[in-house]
Parts: C-alpha cells; sequence; structure tokens
C-alpha cells in the first residue's frame, strides 16, 4: 500500500529545554478521513524490524532530521490532555512522541516557532497493515488496527479537510501551485544558463548524465501533463476510489520531489 498522511493539531504536553514531548495520533474518534485508529497502533514504533520512522519538518525526507526521536508511547484516554478530549471528546488513548531537536538552524528556527505558537500542526506519514471496515451512521468507517510509521513532523499545514481544501498533504493548492510552477521555471532557466556556459561559450557538448537528466525532466513533465489534461477532459469522468487516489496523489508528489531535485 502507499504512504498515507495525517494530521493533527501540535497537541504538546511539555517543552524542556530542546526535548518536546506530544500527541500525534487520537485513538477512537472517526476523523475527517474516516478513519478510526486503536490502541497498538504503532506498536513498539517498529517497522520492518528496525525504527525507521524519522522527525521531519513538513516530511521533507530529502533533508536530514530535525529532532532525534527519543521514544514512541502510548497514552490511555486518562492521561490525554484536555485540549485533545476537547477536540476528540470520543478518544480512547493515543500515541504521543518525545523527541529532542538538533543543534542546526532548521531545528532551532522550527522550535522557536513551536515555542512560540507559530506552529500549531504535527503530521506522520505511515503504511496500514492491518485494518477493516465498519458502517457508522450511513458512513464507511477504516478501523486501523496496525501500521508502520515512516516519519512524524512539525507542518505549516497538515493533510486534513478542515485545513486544505483538496485534502492533500502540504499547503494548500493556491499556494501549492505557484510554487510548483515556479520550481518547473526556475529548473529550464538552470539548464538553460549552463546551456549557455557550456555549450554557446565553451564550445562543449552536453555530458550523457546531463541529457539524461533533461530527458528525464521532459518525461516527468509530459506525464505530468497528460494526466491534468485527463482531469478536464471529460466533463462526467468516473468517480475514482479513494485509494486510487491516494496511490495517484503519492505517485505525483514523488515526481515533484525528483523533478526539483534534478540539476541541484
Amino acid at each position: 500500500m502507499p504512504l498515507e498522511y495525517k494530521a493533527l493539531p501540535a497537541f504538546t504536553t511539555g517543552i524542556d529545554g530542546r526535548t518536546v514531548t506530544g500527541i500525534y495520533a487520537v485513538h477512537g474518534n472517526v476523523d475527517d478521513g474516516g478513519d478510526r485508529g486503536h490502541p497498538g497502533l504503532f506498536g513498539d514504533g517498529m517497522a520492518g524490524g528496525r525504527m525507521r520512522a524519522r522527525f521531519l519538518w513538513q516530511h521533507d525526507s530529502s533533508q536530514p532530521p530535525i529532532a532525534k526521536i527519543d521514544r514512541i508511547f502510548e497514552v490511555t484516554k486518562a492521561d490525554l490532555p484536555a485540549a485533545v478530549r476537547l477536540y476528540a471528546p470520543d478518544a480512547t488513548g493515543g500515541v504521543a512522541v518525545q523527541r529532542t531537536y538538533l543543534d542546526t538552524p532548521r531545528a532551532a528556527e522550527v522550535l522557536a516557532g513551536l515555542t512560540a505558537g507559530a506552529i500549531t500542526e504535527m503530521s506522520y506519514a505511515y503504511e496500514v497493515t492491518r485494518y477493516d471496515l465498519e458502517e457508522i451512521a450511513a458512513r464507511q468507517v477504516r478501523n486501523i488496527y496496525a501500521a508502520d510509521l515512516y516519519d512524524i513532523s512539525d507542518v505549516n499545514w497538515g493533510m486534513n479537510p478542515a485545513t486544505s481544501a483538496e485534502g492533500s498533504k502540504g499547503a494548500p493548492l493556491c499556494v501549492a501551485q505557484p510554487t510548483a510552477l515556479a520550481a518547473v521555471d526556475g529548473l529550464a532557466s538552470r539548464w538553460e544558463g549552463v546551456h549557455t556556459l557550456r555549450v554557446v561559450k565553451e564550445g562543449r557538448r552536453f555530458s550523457a548524465g546531463s541529457v539524461k537528466e533533461i530527458e528525464d525532466a521532459i518525461a516527468a513533465l509530459d506525464a505530468a501533463t497528460v494526466r491534468l489534461k485527463a482531469l478536464i477532459a471529460d466533463p462526467e469522468p468516473e468517480k475514482a476510489s479513494a485509494a486510487a487516489v491516494r496511490a495517484a496523489r503519492w505517485e505525483w508528489q514523488q515526481r515533484r520531489l525528483a523533478l526539483l531535485n534534478l540539476g541541484a
């Protein structure tokens, strides 16, 4: 299954210097995505027999972690902070993460934002390994019993319909679209600069590696063009399944990340 993402308010329970503890997952409540987690969801925090979870900023796996995860642990309903119980009155417990922010500029920046209340959401990436479906009040609910955890992130906007209109990870489309368009234009400009320097001024040819990178960029853009045109070609498209939507979204995110890394 593809990775999925879930966001919550940053339920910080304590800040001690560079060490912060907070609730990043709540059990028992049906969230906006129709999921309900259950106690023991992440087990001991291991994935594939080892601790693979990382603490990141904005789920950016291309950059080093901003904090070291000290421990991940379950909390009971009685141990949930009042803010969590207010947010999810039907909560039965949750999962907390204690992390220590690194002595790096980005980590210090995020810690300062968290301490000042400027950063107010967390999100986590996971892969479901055991679940079942249940009909509740004419709504299909996915009960998640086990999942592999891959990262926990401080975020500006999490993947939550309440904070992102289209329900995707990261910034809303009004922010993500101009960012992506600027990245594409910037990438083309960088290759044009390399062409001017190497080919026009120095009389050299592009290396085979450079040609391959440009071809990869063209292929990624062509694929995105086909997919985006398909969205507006059929006035009454067949409704895609939630799993298909998540898979398509994840594929596009990986293509975009690869595109942004080209020519770096």
